[in-house]
């Protein structure tokens, strides 16, 4: 990728937005740009992971595996989000896998560069925390969902924060959506035609709608 096809592809992302145009031109000649298939693992878990990755395009997905083989997503990442963030700052050992939900491409800043860059402008470390703070608020708020309430429950409340006026859109299959919330595939498909038959929430074409959140 080109330096300023690169610039102009970063420069709005929330963790570059107060950088100066010398700072983009040093960030995007100093980057290297990973390609990860569909389906492919990033990183897995205990794995190293040092420096600063933002994803550019795509869509990835944070999970865990259990002893016995149930795969719980915990985070999906669409562009401009930062990722291994604990590593960036600990001993760089993940503590989840990474993989690519779609052809992702993902921007890497070596450490050094990482280092040289927020000693220079800590407002990407402000910009990292606010990301970190809401992250760990929605990791809380899964683990209230998971252990105290039940499946139609922790599906509304997915739902209630990913609809637009109303409408859900997923960018995910149902499989992911019942990674996320916990539970089988054949689970979701029984709890989405009792919140239908419920009147709770309603179809239209492939996206959900709210009953009770006007539109």
């Amino acid at each position: 990728m080109q330096i300023p096809t690169l610039k102009n592809a970063i420069r709005n992302f929330p963790i570059f937005s107060q950088l100066q145009e010398h700072q983009l031109d040093r960030l995007a000649s100093h980057a290297e740009i990973m390609e990860f298939p569909k389906r492919s693992l990033f990183f897995s878990e205990d794995n190293a992971a040092h420096g600063l990755h933002v994803l550019l395009s795509g869509l990835v997905k944070l999970f865990k595996i259990s002893e016995d083989g149930k795969e719980q997503t915990i985070f999906l990442f669409g562009p401009g989000e930062p990722f291994c963030l604990c590593s960036a700052f600990s001993d760089g050992r993940l503590p989840a896998n990474l993989a690519a939900l779609e052809k992702s491409t993902v921007l890497f800043i070596p450490p050094k560069e990482f280092d040289a860059m927020v000693r220079e402008d800590p407002s990407i470390l402000l910009a990292m925390m606010r990301v970190m703070s809401r992250r760990l608020k929605e990791a809380m708020d899964m683990i209230d969902s998971l252990s105290l309430k039940q499946i139609p429950s922790r599906l509304m409340a997915y739902f209630e924060t990913h609809h637009t006026n109303g409408l859900v859109s997923l960018d995910i299959s149902h499989r992911e959506l019942a990674k996320i919330i916990g539970i089988t595939p054949e689970a979701l498909s029984r709890t989405l035609k009792k919140m239908v038959d419920h009147g709770s929430i309603s179809m239209d074409g492939t996206d959900f709608v709210l009953a009770d959140i006007p539109s």
